[in-house]
């Protein structure tokens, strides 16, 4: 549970949105390089969800609270439609720091 907490350090850098994927400080993931997306529900003060993309083998993760997280969830519904409604997958999840698969490439 910790890992998750740090994953989602409120200092986190800003979510750069683009056509081709997104950039948060040095990490880049590209749209077409996505081999998964999870959604984790972090049980903190803060009420927390999280996405991890996974791509190339390494794992991304973004916070709900982390500015520009409004653009990305719009831009990632779009480019992956059955990430539609993952927030509420994400929120009815029984197990305290659950992951749920919310894409897979097939």
């Amino acid at each position: 549970m910790d890992r998750l907490a740090r994953k989602a350090a409120p200092n986190a850098h800003p979510i750069v949105v683009t056509a081709f994927g997104f950039a948060m400080g040095e990490d880049f993931v590209a749209w077409q390089a996505v081999a998964e997306i999870w959604g984790h529900d972090v049980q903190s003060d803060h009420g927390d969800v999280c996405l991890e993309f996974s791509c190339h083998g390494k794992s991304v993760w973004v916070a709900q609270r982390q500015e520009g997280f409004v653009g990305l969830e719009r831009v990632m519904v779009a480019v992956f439609p059955s990430t539609d409604g993952w927030r509420q997958s994400v929120m009815n999840s029984t197990l305290e720091g659950c992951r749920t698969l919310l894409f897979r490439r097939a």
